[in-house]
């Protein structure tokens, strides 16, 4: 206890404008007010969790993908750089949500801010903001008053990809590499964190095609047992995933790690396996190649392509959910794109 007592004095002058009278002593914490709230003051650059364990933390910082923890210490970031104070009360965020949304925020944004503050709240051990109807209003005037549609990638549709791949040499070894990538991440429906996470490890082949294992998705953070089945595509098309993730295997002399890697000038394949910024500026090169650039496709546009040709292709949503691993029929709707 006493080598907790001087980081208490500390915190208590710092939240005093002048010292405490004479015979009045900082607040002692008691067994039943171990989890104590202190408010966040100092570094910005960590993660806020003052009164909890390192172990505990650490924790915390399993639960959750990277680009959240990236998405949440930005959040928390740039709400206290405009004056926002930790803990916060109810007032004081729906008006940090009104100038947000003034200042040209999206809607959208402004949910992932509100949920990265309450994130926080949480972690801290603090109360849940009393009125939440208020800021629940904020935030559908917000919606109500934004003119500027939602913008989503257009769908890659199966003859796109071919037109895609076409534009490919396949006989260069980072070419290759390419329409493997592409290809699975379309017929698996894969997002592409999750193609570029592939280990050869995950990969079990059978006559009708392969099995992959995910290790870790968007939706199974846990490491749930979650495999897909890509099967062979059928003879009448020019371009087999199977095929061309084989044949990709073989070129590169992979046989264990990391399946997709970055290909040198030289032709020689990496050690490690390809970033993200690699994947979207390949994607980027192939479709101004094939002369697609235009069209405003993403690194989403693939699975959104699956999803929604299996959808014209008269698959029931349940169907396609088995493929795509979504949790919400209501979230698989939103990548059919038909118009």
């Amino acid at each position: 206890m006493s080598a907790i007592i001087p980081t208490f004095r500390h915190r208590w002058r710092s939240l005093m404008v002048s010292r405490p009278p004479t015979g009045i002593h900082p607040p002692q914490r008691r067994r039943h007010q171990a989890m104590q709230v202190i408010p966040y003051q100092g570094n910005q650059d960590s993660l806020p969790g003052l009164c909890l364990t390192v172990s505990a933390r650490k924790l915390i910082m399993a639960s959750l993908a990277p680009s959240t923890i990236r998405a949440f210490q930005s959040d928390i970031r740039m709400f206290l750089r405009r004056g926002g104070t930790l803990p916060s009360t109810d007032t004081e965020i729906a008006n940090y949500l009104t100038r947000c949304f003034e200042d040209g925020y999206k809607p959208n944004t402004l949910k992932r801010q509100l949920c990265s503050l309450r994130r926080w709240h949480l972690v801290m051990n603090c109360p849940t903001l009393g009125n939440e109807q208020m800021i629940k209003g904020v935030m559908r005037g917000c919606a109500r008053l934004n003119e500027v549609p939602v913008k989503r990638a257009p769908a890659l549709m199966r003859d796109d990809l071919h037109q895609l791949l076409n534009s490919l040499n396949l006989s260069e070894l980072r070419d290759l590499r390419d329409a493997a990538m592409f290809c699975l991440t379309f017929y698996g429906a894969f997002r592409y964190s999750e193609v570029l996470n592939l280990r050869v490890e995950h990969l079990t082949w059978d006559t009708r095609g392969v099995l992959v294992r995910l290790a870790r998705s968007k939706t199974n953070q846990e490491g749930r047992h979650e495999v897909k089945a890509i099967h062979h595509a059928d003879t009448s098309l020019p371009y087999c995933p199977v095929n061309l993730l084989y044949r990709w295997l073989e070129a590169a002399h992979i046989q264990r790690g990391a399946v997709f890697r970055s290909v040198s000038l030289g032709g020689r394949p990496g050690g490690s396996k390809l970033s993200r910024t690699a994947f979207q500026n390949a994607l980027i090169r192939g479709l101004e190649r094939s002369n697609l650039a235009s069209r405003g496709f993403s690194t989403h546009s693939m699975r959104a392509g699956l999803i929604t040709e299996a959808h014209l292709r008269g698959k029931s949503l349940e169907q396609i959910q088995r493929v795509t691993g979504h949790r919400h029929l209501s979230t698989l709707t939103e990548y059919i794109r038909v118009a």
